[in-house]
């Protein structure tokens, strides 16, 4: 997603204003690969990039190929095969030991749909945007037509054929729960289309809002963990008492700054689905009252900074209060937070916090990656 606003970033500075440009998408992987589908690069013929589809090996070749596409305007879909010996010959010498697709388009036809899905996002909308990027010879059809499915609004847009269009936008909708993008194959026989024949491809690639991290506390220690996270992709918000502290100058990566005493801060602050939520209040009356309310709202996470014992002590004290924690509340309850990484100083921990979020966002262990058995972006 970092990467997403940083190309649409690139575009809102004018780096595509008076010279063509291309972008180059990773649609499908078969086996072990450094970017998934979805991963994208915004190229000139010059050599200008923004993003990243591979560690550095493939954006030479693709970069030759983005030329060809400028030249013709039309797209094409190029294939890497990284399982073949022959690889190290080829000049790759990846070892990733997969298969890559690559779809390259002029820009000129990818922007209108990416300054729409830039709308959507800015309201922390959800969209999709379908890409036909093969058909069958002799189809009607014709590769590089697009379908844009918000989540909560009609599409807009065609990739040429009813049927395909309500078949697309029904799984779309699908992989948008999941925030997966993904190249599907529809038949014309299994639609019951007369408008083309064979086989069409298309890719359907989810833009889900920035995760949103919020940060009870302003001192030394939340800089670091905010910078970190922004650069990781996510919206920051700070919440702090403190005028000196609660500042654009301290928290330059910051999407937004509260200034209230944080147990204050259910009225400026809603709690959402897909909020993250860390504890660095270092007061022992303050995270109880946070505790109360964020135990029983719909956030993803909520870190507590400290030991057992004070977490133990915070339960205790709410249940003084006759305010019980349910299961799901003390299921989202990280205390004492991070991963296990032996840290020490306000760098070492955020990065700690940053991975343990990371984690439980992708829903994985936090655990070493040689005692993993499947392939490292396998679900």
């Amino acid at each position: 997603m970092k990467e997403l606003r940083d190309i649409l970033r690139a575009l809102g500075e004018g780096h595509a204003q008076g010279a063509p440009m291309a972008l180059a998408t990773v649609v499908h992987v078969e086996g072990s690969a450094y970017r998934r589908e979805g991963a994208k690069l915004l190229l000139s013929p010059k050599g200008e990039m923004v993003g990243s589809i591979s560690a550095g090996c493939l954006e030479g070749d693709v970069l030759e190929w983005t030329r060809h596409v400028l030249e013709s305007g039309t797209p094409m879909l190029r294939h890497y095969d990284l399982t073949s010996e022959d690889e190290l010959v080829w000049g790759f010498g990846m070892g990733c030991n997969g298969r890559i697709e690559v779809w390259i388009e002029p820009l000129a036809l990818a922007q209108p749909y990416l300054e729409r899905a830039r709308e959507v996002f800015e309201r922390e909308r959800a969209v999709a945007v379908a890409t036909l990027i093969g058909v069958s010879e002799g189809s009607a059809l014709n590769p590089g037509s697009k379908l844009l499915i918000p989540a909560d609004e009609r599409p807009s847009g065609t990739l040429g054929d009813i049927a395909l269009d309500a078949a697309v936008e029904r799984d779309a909708r699908a992989l948008l729960e999941t925030g997966r993008s993904k190249t599907v194959v529809y038949e014309s026989t299994h639609l019951g289309s007369a408008a083309w024949v064979g086989e069409a491809r298309v890719f359907i690639d989810c833009f889900l809002p920035p995760p949103h991290l919020v940060v009870f506390g302003a001192g030394a220690d939340a800089v670091p963990l905010v910078r970190f996270a922004k650069e990781a992709g996510f919206r920051i918000t700070v919440v702090d008492h403190r005028p000196r502290f609660v500042t654009p100058d301290r928290f330059p990566w910051a999407d937004r700054l509260i200034l209230a005493h944080p147990e204050e801060a259910s009225d400026r602050l809603a709690l959402t689905r897909g909020m993250y939520v860390v504890l660095l209040t270092h007061n022992f009356h303050v995270d109880v009252k946070l505790l109360a309310w964020l135990l029983a709202s719909p956030v993803e996470y909520i870190g507590l900074l400290g030991p057992r014992e004070r977490r133990e002590l915070l339960l205790r004290n709410l249940r003084e209060q006759g305010i019980e924690p349910s299961p799901e509340g003390m299921r989202k309850l990280y205390a004492p937070v991070g991963l296990d990484i032996g840290a020490e100083g306000p760098e070492q921990i955020a990065l700690s916090i940053v991975s343990e979020i990371l984690a439980v966002k992708n829903r994985r262990a936090g655990t070493f990656l040689r005692e993993r058995q499947k392939p490292i972006h396998a679900d």
